[in-house]
């Protein structure tokens, strides 16, 4: 299966659809090859297919890869502009209510609101992703690059948050929330990937979520 055509041609009847932009095709391309990369590497390990074989299946040539990745490495982990969705940031960015100062009282919802937009995709490109963060633990030269990786985009995303806020990016709450939402969103999808699939990975998200609310709504000290 091709996920990109690079001959397309115009579909036949009705209306011709608006062309997208070149940023547009250049990060559906971008997409296509880091979901295929992560895919391949669930099946047969980072080392057990080549670059020619990632192009095979996306639909590309290997001049066009290295356009837009220097190495199969950077491949699979992706491009940092790729994580969420530009329209959902948009409305992270624009939720919080006016004149408030310090952490908004919508900070914990909309930050769910942004996960569940994420969940909402198709559960099976996820369960991939999940494939290969296993794969991860298992190669150490995958690993090396994610502990690299892991914290700077952590880091970026604290910063957004943070400058939503208007408080440092080292507030101590901030950096309670953000984890905990990281790791409840691990689990979902673990539980979920070992599930027999009668909910959905967002109602197992937000189970997990509700467990953390009702649990951080009990007093801190005994009277």
């Amino acid at each position: 299966m091709h996920y990109v055509n690079e001959s397309a041609t115009t579909p036949h009847g009705g209306e011709t659809p608006a062309p997208p932009t070149r940023s547009a095709r250049m990060q559906k391309t971008r997409l296509a090859i880091t979901r295929c990369s992560r895919e391949l590497t669930a099946e047969h390990g980072f080392s057990g297919f080549t670059i020619e074989e990632l192009c095979s299946r996306v639909g590309i040539s290997r001049r066009t890869f290295f356009n837009y990745f220097a190495t199969k490495l950077d491949a699979v982990f992706g491009h940092i502009d790729d994580g969420l969705p530009a329209e959902a940031l948009e409305r992270f960015k624009n939720a919080r209510p006016p004149g408030i100062e310090g952490i908004a009282p919508t900070l914990l919802a909309d930050l769910v609101e942004l996960v569940v937009t994420q969940l909402r995709r198709d559960e099976e490109e996820i369960l991939s992703e999940h494939g290969f963060f296993e794969a991860v633990h298992r190669e150490p030269e995958l690993l090396a690059k994610m502990v690299k990786v892991g914290p700077e985009r952590m880091n970026e995303f604290m910063a957004l948050v943070a400058g939503r806020e208007g408080v440092p990016v080292d507030h101590p709450g901030l950096g309670m929330i953000v984890h905990n939402i990281q790791f409840a969103t691990h689990q979902a999808v673990q539980r979920y990937a070992a599930s027999s699939r009668d909910s959905s990975l967002e109602a197992e998200f937000l189970n997990l979520m509700r467990h953390t609310q009702q649990l951080f709504a009990q007093p801190l000290l005994r009277d």
